[in-house]
């Protein structure tokens, strides 16, 4: 469970930009989340099939909840502001990236397969509701895995997974301006053959210069700063398999996400069966 660790981390951030007076500051009491439904379900990893979900939130499917969001969808945003800061030329950049709004605090959360009354989320003993104190800050809420015909599902099923996303400033490109930031957000869970996921390692290619980042299973790669230009992109597995190979352009001051996600059982993962999202989540 690695929420110990980004609460820690977003607290550790949030007390650093709330000393600042510039427009970098949050929009002090609204928190921002986006949903990853990479939710199957089937008796195995090979009969299974992307299914809608719902998430209920304080028990709301309203407000950043959401009824039925699609197999392999990803959440319609809704959210107020134009992006971490108010500056020229943001546009509503968050709306677009699929956040929504929600208020700072403790929230507790469900999530089920649409039209079934059993949450995911489960104990050796029975359901729980997992409950989080959200910061003013935009999370990315990830639900990856393979859930039985029978509900409820295994309780490592579909683990309890809410990170926080880091829009903020890049840092200088010694080339003049700003790098660009990126992430890649892991939920594919037929990147292994198992259905239970794997370790995913990104290489952002440039010519000679190659930059690597791993995002775990339901995690995320953590953040790296490439120069702005234009990139190859890989995604390897842990067995060796490429998930994806394609060219991405990374502009200056740009904070981007890349969200990969199974779409079919596969016993070699490779393209044909891997969805790659680019998300633009903010523009410096």
């Amino acid at each position: 469970m690695r929420l110990p660790f980004q609460l820690c981390c977003a607290v550790t951030i949030l007390f650093a930009v709330a000393g600042c007076a510039d427009t970098t500051d949050p929009t002090v009491g609204v928190a921002r989340m986006r949903i990853v439904n990479s939710v199957f379900q089937g008796d195995s990893a090979q009969a299974a099939v992307p299914v809608a979900v719902d998430v209920l939130v304080d028990s709301s499917t309203s407000g950043a909840g959401i009824a039925n969001l699609g197999a392999l969808a990803l959440s319609p945003g809704s959210a107020s502001g134009q992006g971490a800061g108010t500056h020229a030329g943001a546009g509503a950049i968050f709306t677009a990236a699929g956040y929504r709004d929600l208020p700072s605090g403790v929230h507790s959360f469900v999530a089920r397969v649409n039209g079934t009354s059993g949450s995911f989320f489960q104990t050796g003993t029975g359901e729980y509701l997992p409950k989080q104190y959200v910061l003013p800050f935009p999370y990315t809420f990830i639900l990856a895995g393979v859930v039985p015909d029978t509900i409820p599902a295994d309780p490592d099923a579909v683990a309890w997974a809410l990170l926080a996303d880091d829009p903020f400033t890049p840092p200088a490109d010694p080339g003049g301006g700003l790098t660009a930031r990126v992430q890649v957000i892991n939920a594919a869970p037929m990147a292994d053959p198992s259905g239970q996921g794997s370790d995913i390692t990104a290489l952002f290619i440039n010519g000679p210069d190659t930059l690597q980042a791993t995002a775990s299973y339901r995690g995320s790669s953590g953040y790296i700063n490439p120069p702005a230009g234009t990139y190859v992109l890989k995604l390897v597995t842990a067995a060796g398999d490429t998930l994806y190979a394609g060219s991405v352009v990374l502009a200056k001051g740009e904070v981007r996400s890349f969200v990969v996600q199974s779409t079919a059982y596969a016993a070699t993962p490779d393209s044909t069966t891997t969805k790659v999202t680019n998300l633009l989540d903010n523009q410096w």
